[in-house]
């Protein structure tokens, strides 16, 4: 047999073999309440909520990017910043400041290096109006997001919302077509979560 075929072949038994094993309750839930978090569309959709000082989520970055280039325009692919801790507050804020500014590819992984890598104290609203200032963010648009805005004052109140239908307890977390939630620690390996992602999006609803 032709080695391509053989590696054809070995790659759909072992994705078969994944598949075989996704266990409702094990390797991911059902989100009972999700039709009151979010209308329903026609393009499969995922959430990845996740925060800038969690070291998981900066590991799995790569990797989660890679995977949305894989979907392309398939699938509706959103990240959330949760707030479990008056810092991460500061990051989701920044993260919005950054979606608003379409700036989030330059300052994701400013970021996630400064706070992860770095130990920049990046929680206050000086010390982050400063950082974003310096990577190329207008200082009165800064300032406006960390002092007075009440867009963002709302995104962080959905997103809020959104961690307590969804009972998001730790990141990073996936929610697919609002019906089903996964985590690397149900998944336990990062090749699982991407297969059981993909598995889910196939599954629908």
């Amino acid at each position: 047999m032709p080695k391509n075929i053989i590696a054809v072949a070995l790659f759909f038994s072992s994705f078969v073999c994944f598949s075989a094993d996704f266990v409702a309750g094990q390797d991911y839930e059902l989100v009972q309440n999700s039709d009151t978090v979010e209308h329903k569309v026609k393009t499969p959709s995922v959430m990845e909520f996740f925060s800038f000082g969690c070291p998981w989520c900066y590991r799995l970055e790569p990797s989660v990017n890679k995977w949305v280039a894989k979907h392309g325009s398939k699938i509706s692919f959103k990240k959330i910043p949760v707030v479990f801790n008056k810092d991460w507050e500061y990051y989701a804020r920044a993260y919005y400041t950054a979606e608003a500014l379409s700036l989030n590819s330059k300052l994701n992984p400013a970021l996630f290096k400064a706070i992860l890598d770095d130990k920049q104290p990046l929680n206050s609203n000086e010390t982050m109006i400063a950082f974003l200032t310096k990577n190329g963010v207008d200082s009165a648009t800064a300032q406006s997001a960390f002092n007075h805005s009440p867009s963002i004052d709302l995104d962080l109140a959905t997103s809020q919302q959104m961690m307590a239908s969804y009972h998001i307890t730790a990141v990073p977390a996936f929610v697919v077509n609002n019906h089903y939630k996964t985590d690397l620690q149900m998944a336990k390996t990062e090749e699982r979560l991407f297969a059981i992602l993909d598995f889910l999006l196939a599954k629908g609803k």
